[in-house]
């Protein structure tokens, strides 16, 4: 499979816990050969001009990713590791701390800054993307560089294309200017499914409805390098301030910090693809499903690699 060996890179967050799933979903087989859905998500970033892939993962799980899938994929770009643990990146005075697991997706992204000196779009391991969406990105992230303020990206699906069946999920839910790019983005959780819509609860407890119309963010961003300087500016502050033993330091949260700061404007690209991923258990055969109608239709080849 042909790849772009200048082209930007595609950054995998693949270090959660999957409390919700019970096990290691990011490398769940949902391709005819196994597959992880993060393969195809590979796939896609490679054809639409990706040059390397880099691997956010918890290190006690690094031999089971490359037993998995690196081994065979490798021959396609190189793929390198990050691992994002509780310490990583911490000052010693921030440990120990009462939490178990790491500080969230923007800490995640943090880990890897010493690996990418070039534009780079972040995914989750777990989300089905669509070729369209990575290709636009790809395409995106080849003319940036250099801009005072920075330029980022998202994609942007419809809500309605991104809800389980099987249970609640949280998404960023943005308002988009007429001109296309991100006004702001607000966290929502427990968002389930209501017929073409959907509902969630407010922190009051109120149920408020959502349109399926609603451009929401799948965490398909896309940077330059240098917003690693204000990510871990920023870490730092958030380790810093007043804050609950649990709470993350999670990219939609400091993208609109930086955004609000002046510092970095953000392009959205709408999307009419459907999104599919492992939240819960009962996911898996689902994904499975849209896969083998992908390979069926010749979207992809039965073997992947």
């Amino acid at each position: 499979m042909p790849h772009n060996p200048d082209g930007p890179v595609l950054l995998i967050m693949a270090a959660g816990a999957a409390r919700r799933y019970g096990g290691l979903k990011q490398l769940a087989p949902v391709g005819p050969g196994g597959e992880a859905i993060m393969e195809y998500s590979i796939a896609d970033a490679l054809a639409g001009g990706f040059g390397r892939v880099v691997l956010v993962i918890r290190k006690e799980f690094e031999q089971q990713f490359r037993d998995k899938f690196v081994d065979r994929a490798r021959g396609a770009a190189p793929i390198d590791f990050a691992f994002q643990e509780l310490e990583s990146g911490v000052p010693a005075a921030h440990l120990p701390v009462e939490r178990e697991k790491p500080w969230g997706t923007g800490h995640a992204v943090l880990c890897a800054k010493n690996l990418i000196d070039r534009p780079f779009a972040v995914i989750n391991a777990d989300d089905f993307y669509g070729p369209s969406a990575l290709a636009e990105m790809g395409g995106f992230l080849q003319g940036v560089g250099g801009q005072q303020p920075m330029a980022g990206a998202m994609i942007g699906y419809q809500l309605r294309n991104t809800l389980s069946d099987h249970g609640t999920v949280s998404r960023g839910v943005c308002e988009v200017t007429p001109d296309g790019a991100l006004s702001t983005i607000t966290e929502r959780h427990s968002i389930a499914r209501a017929g073409d819509d959907a509902v969630y609860h407010a922190a009051e407890g109120e149920e408020l409805r959502l349109s399926g119309d609603t451009t929401v963010s799948m965490n398909l961003w896309g940077y330059p390098a240098e917003v690693f300087g204000e990510l871990e500016k920023r870490f730092h502050a958030f380790l810093d301030s007043p804050r609950e033993a649990k709470q993350e330091y999670e990219i939609p949260t400091v993208t609109r910090q930086i955004m609000d700061d002046g510092l970095m404007t953000v392009r959205v690209f709408k999307t009419a693809e459907r999104w599919c991923g492992m939240t819960y258990q009962e996911d898996l055969p689902i994904a499975q499903r849209r896969i083998g109608s992908l390979v069926e239709e010749g979207k992809y080849p039965k073997q992947l690699w």
